[in-house]
């Protein structure tokens, strides 16, 4: 039953994972204004807050019903408990917008306190090995990972790197370097942040590395650097 609920009494979940981004949030908005018609939002009681309800499916549309000055919002009010929630937030927010990683990181690490991988790879779009990954990433502690990267004196040369990934490999790096990004917004950016990732396989893999001694330190093949021209070149090709 669709019931009509002020809306200062509806709470976003504080572990929601799911934005729109600016372009799809605007068309959400045209679309309520020009039609005055939306789905639902689905909210449950809130569990620590009296005369309150907390959403489950539909943070997107609250915001854009907040930002258009409505008073109250069409919901369908479950009764469910926290680990019910949890799996609804983690596959009916899948439907629209966007997945911030590292919130969805810690929202699969709340459910495996109670779930186990293969039990949530059946309900979740996650495979086991995704669900893993995401684990993986809730638990790491950057800071303790691996020391500070002191900063590079002012004026230091910049190189530009280059390489090709598969979709898969590709979602992963984009999922890491977006994990620290995320959890470090005072660091410069991916580039930053891919530079701490380095760091912190070299550091946690010391002991197996071992660089032959006929082999002189040469950069990465990739390596390319900006010539006066503005254009890249790749080290020791002419």
């Amino acid at each position: 039953m669709v019931t009509e609920v002020e809306i200062s009494h509806i709470l976003p979940h504080p572990e929601n994972s799911n934005r729109m981004d600016m372009k799809t949030l605007s068309k959400l908005r045209r679309h309520i204004e020009a039609a005055g018609r939306y789905e639902p939002l689905i909210v449950r009681q809130h569990p620590a807050e009296k005369d309150k309800f907390q959403v489950i499916n539909g943070h997107n549309r609250l915001q854009v019903l907040r930002a258009l000055g409505h008073a109250k919002a069409r919901c369908v009010i479950w009764e469910v408990d926290d680990d019910q929630t949890r799996l609804y937030l983690a596959t009916l927010n899948r439907l629209s917008g966007e997945d911030i990683p590292e919130r969805r990181a810690l929202l699969i690490g709340n459910l495996l306190e109670r779930f186990e991988v293969d039990d949530l790879a059946g309900l979740l779009p996650e495979s086991k090995e995704q669900i893993a990954e995401l684990k993986r990433f809730a638990q790491i502690d950057l800071d303790e990972l691996v020391p500070q990267t002191p900063a590079e004196p002012a004026g230091a040369p910049q190189v530009i790197l280059e390489f090709f990934l598969d979709r898969d490999d590709a979602e992963q790096v984009n999922l890491a370097l977006d994990v620290i990004t995320h959890r470090h917004p005072e660091m410069g950016g991916r580039s930053e942040a891919l530079v701490h990732l380095a760091h912190s396989y070299l550091c946690a893999n010391q002991a197996s590395l071992v660089i032959s001694p006929d082999l002189p330190p040469s950069p990465a093949p990739a390596l390319q650097e900006e010539n006066q021209d503005g254009a890249t070149n790749p080290h020791g090709l002419s």
